[in-house]
């Protein structure tokens, strides 16, 4: 009691000293504020002393950090609070994401008890637990944020925090599938960190499966454009007429970026469901795009082949679905999708693939079916699937899937064209017209893709290959012009690929349509806007593309023996390119250019000439069908005469050099070079000019006077800028290297 009564006394006079330091501080600052002198300043700082003088306080709390406001509800927060929440918790997640994970518990303060009674309550305090306070996880805080029903509707912070989150997982995400340990690995004694590990795994996975759904849900409460609540929005939505709210877009976005980065993760599934679903879709062209791109890139990065293989077997049941109900119930499949099929690095041939599968197969027999063994098998399996290696029998085996589902799924489009046609020829009938009409959509994406992987296909599926092109060639007036190309483009590749040894086919089938094509090359653009090749990503320059490589197939690979047939590309090649743009115009010049250096006979050489010099039976006939009947012998290629004042430099640059028979500096020359420069040219508007200076007028009578030493300072500058070069001349040697080794030894 002593002791008690002391510490009383001493705190009794602390306080009654801080009371008078106080009061002394007080009369100073009134006496400071009177402008009276205060012999108490001395102890005083210089910041206390301006405080003073400016009559504010001292000391100016600090700002909460936005990190604290995490036990605030989100609809209290200012917008700039927000936004500063969201930045604070994407750095500490960043920072340390195992405990971002977890939720944290903060113990409750004895001042928020209440203050009657305490005395009382002492002993009873003391024996009761002490109560927490279980605060919410950042993760789950940063996951509120960008969902709009949690955060006030704050469609700008949903936005920035669904970007946030996109950041994090990306990064923190591993490249492998995670597999949560089951109910007996449960119950098995494991040590603190694999039990650590587990936990993060487990509360990783929640964390991203509820990112997935949120995206989800916002794309799906936003792809008509319609608001999170609103009736009049579903009518909208319900139409399909308006393009997405940007919360949406902001969705699909990021389920794009998540699947060219975490397509080895869990929820691949669903990741692939969303996209290849939304890469059809309409309204939008940067929503269609960006899953078409990401796509893509999956296909070019999958190094195993099992995603690349579960997103082409959902592309091919769409395609299937369209087909089977005949375009009914149905959206039409975008050309966009089947594109990006082209990006699949198939290199298996379907006969290696077969043995790959009899491998496995017979490997899979060998193996014993005692549960121990069945047990190690899993367990070597989970075991391939973290290392960085690859299985080449599991990639053999998914590669070949993926060409058989590939293929197919082009031979049932080519062969709905050619049925659609020809029920179409036959009666007028809807069901014709429907499912023709939007496979024909389709056509030059399967053609195209033909044309890549025909290298790839058994002999036996090439041959009705050839007679499903011939079907298609035989109503070539009405196909569109692209699909027309890619057409015969797809049967040259064809036969100079697996079909050259076993099919000797007559080239000629193909060169008569490509003939009748090319003055089509012109009008392209003037047809894309009627037709959907404006919409696809093989646009109208990609045509001009395709007829070079066509051209390529059929008189650079190959030899072509007949000059009349010869005469008349070249003929038709020159009078087409009078009506193509200059970026068409000379990539189509360009290959002529090199048609006729490499065909250098004195019929191909005779029509550079004028054509009253030229002595040759029979007249022109442009209209001509087959082109070794149209007499390209008895004309004259009039149009380079044309074409050399271009307004273009490059266009008039190669007519020149066809008319004067030089050759081609090869590969910067090329014709697909020439088409990439100024295709690309063409696209920013740029038309490359020399800039020509012109002589000054007194430059002629300076020279007129001084004429002779004109002449020698320009010899002089003329040997200056002459390459000095000086041959030596080897040394005889006596032609000792001519003579054998055993005569070099005798000597």
């Amino acid at each position: 009691q002593e002791s008690e009564t002391k510490t009383e006394d001493t705190i009794e006079e602390s306080t009654m000293m801080e009371k008078r330091q106080d009061r002394k501080r007080g009369r100073g600052a009134a006496a400071a504020a009177d402008g009276a002198p205060n012999h108490g300043d001395d102890k005083l700082t210089k910041r206390q002393r301006q405080a003073l003088m400016a009559k504010t306080s001292y000391f100016t709390p600090k700002a909460p950090s936005a990190i604290q406001r995490i036990d605030v509800p989100l609809d209290h927060l200012m917008p700039q609070q927000r936004i500063d929440l969201i930045a604070d918790l994407s750095e500490s997640v960043l920072e340390d994401p195992s405990s971002a994970l977890t939720s944290s518990r903060t113990e409750v303060s004895s001042a928020s008890k209440g203050k009657g009674g305490r005395e009382k309550d002492d002993e009873s305090d003391s024996k009761k637990e002490p109560l927490y306070h279980k605060t919410q996880s950042k993760m789950n805080r940063l996951l509120d944020l960008a969902s709009l029903p949690h955060n006030g509707h704050d469609a700008h912070a949903a936005r920035l925090a669904i970007l946030s989150l996109l950041a994090i997982f990306q990064d923190i995400l591993p490249s492998y599938r995670i597999r949560l340990p089951t109910e007996a690995e449960m119950n098995v004694k494991v040590s603190k960190d694999v039990k650590a590990t587990w936990d993060y795994e487990r509360k990783l996975l929640q964390a991203y499966q509820r990112y997935l759904q949120l995206l989800e849900r916002t794309w799906e409460d936003g792809k008509f454009g319609r608001t999170w609540a609103g009736l009049d929005g579903k009518k909208k939505g319900n139409q399909g007429g308006g393009p997405p709210t940007t919360l949406a877009a902001t969705a699909i976005l990021s389920l794009s970026a998540l699947l060219q980065t975490c397509y080895n993760f869990n929820f691949r599934s669903n990741l692939l469901q969303i996209v290849v679903r939304q890469a059809n879709h309409r309204s939008s062209e940067e929503v269609r795009s960006s899953c078409c791109n990401a796509l893509s890139e999956m296909f070019t990065k999958d190094a195993k082949g099992d995603a690349s293989l579960e997103a082409v077997r959902l592309i091919a049941k769409m395609v299937k679905q369209q087909s089977t109900n005949n375009g009914r119930g149905s959206k039409p499949i975008h050309p966009d999708i089947l594109y990006t099929w082209l990006s699949l690095p198939l290199r298996v041939h379907e006969d290696e693939a077969m043995a790959a599968k009899l491998a496995s197969a017979a490997k899979a027999k060998k193996a014993k079916k005692s549960q121990q063994e069945k047990d190690m098998s899993e367990i070597e399996k989970e075991m391939k699937e973290g290392e960085a290696t690859v299985d080449k029998l599991e990639l053999a085996k998914n590669q070949a899937d993926c060409l058989h589902t590939v293929t197919l799924t082009y031979f049932r489009i080519l062969k709905l064209v050619a049925a659609g046609h020809q029920e179409g020829n036959a009666a007028n009938n809807d069901k014709g017209k429907n499912n023709g009409g939007a496979a024909s959509e389709l056509l030059p994406c399967a053609l195209s893709g033909l044309a890549k992987f025909s290298h790839l296909i058994h002999l036996d599926a090439v041959t009705d290959l050839l007679t499903v092109l011939k079907d298609l060639l035989k109503h070539v007036s009405s196909l569109p012009t692209d699909a027309a190309i890619h057409c015969i483009l797809c049967a040259l590749k064809t036969l100079r690929g697996p079909g050259r040894e076993a099919l000797p086919v007559d080239p000629k089938e193909y060169l008569i349509p490509l003939y009748n094509l090319l003055p089509r090359l012109g009008v392209a653009r003037l047809d894309s806007g009627k037709k959907h090749e404006s919409t696809s990503i093989a646009g109208s320059d990609e045509i001009i593309n395709a007829a070079i490589q066509c051209l390529d197939h059929a008189f650079l690979q190959r030899r072509e023996l007949s000059t009349a047939r010869l005469a008349a590309f070249l003929k038709r090649l020159t009078s087409t390119s009078l009506h193509c743009p200059p970026q068409s115009a000379a990539p189509v010049i360009a290959c002529a250019r090199q048609v006729s250096s490499r065909y250098s006979s004195s019929k191909v050489e005779r029509m550079l000439e004028n054509e009253e010099d030229i002595v040759a039976e029979g007249m022109f006939a442009p209209e001509a069908e087959d082109p070794e009947h149209s007499n390209a012998h008895a004309t004259s290629l009039w149009e380079l005469a044309l074409l050399k004042y271009s307004i273009h430099p490059k266009l008039a640059e190669h007519s020149m050099g066809m008319a004067e028979g030089r050759l081609l500096k090869l590969p910067a020359e090329a014709p697909t070079k020439v088409w990439a420069s100024m295709g690309r040219d063409a696209k920013e508007a740029f038309i490359p000019q020399k800039a020509v200076w012109k002589k000054h007028p007194l430059e002629n009578k300076v020279q007129l006077d001084d004429g002779a030493n004109v002449d020698s300072r320009r010899k002089r500058r003329q040997r200056r800028n002459q390459n000095q070069i000086r041959f030596i001349t080897p040394r005889r040697t006596g032609n000792w290297h001519m003579l054998p080794a055993t005569s070099l030894s005798m000597l």
